[in-house]
């Protein structure tokens, strides 16, 4: 639940502006791929609880998705960091923040 919630969050940035339209789609994709992995993953597991499923099938599954959800969150890790070489200009504005204070 909590993998599904921190892949939403990271959903919400879908139709924000990237520095690239590679870096946007892979943002979006690696966001969907965290938020549906763990719940492939639950899936998974109901399947290998049926009797006489392929064990090998399952354990193989499930291990692909571990490795999507690892591979997201490293590539979203790095794009958090390689995004800020393109900021806009106004990120660089000072703030008074003792004019904010009643």
């Amino acid at each position: 639940l909590m993998a599904t919630i921190f892949g939403g969050i990271h959903c919400m940035a879908w139709f924000f502006t990237f520095p690239t339209y590679l870096e946007q789609v892979l943002w979006r994709i690696s966001a969907a791929a965290i938020t549906c992995t763990p719940w492939l993953g639950v899936l998974t597991s109901l399947f290998l609880i049926v009797p006489n499923s392929p064990y090998a099938v399952g354990f193989s599954l499930y291990a692909l998705y571990v490795i999507f959800y690892v591979v997201g969150r490293a590539i979203l890790l790095v794009l958090m960091f390689t995004t800020l070489h393109n900021l806009p200009p106004d990120a660089y504005k000072t703030v008074s923040w003792i004019s904010l204070v009643p």
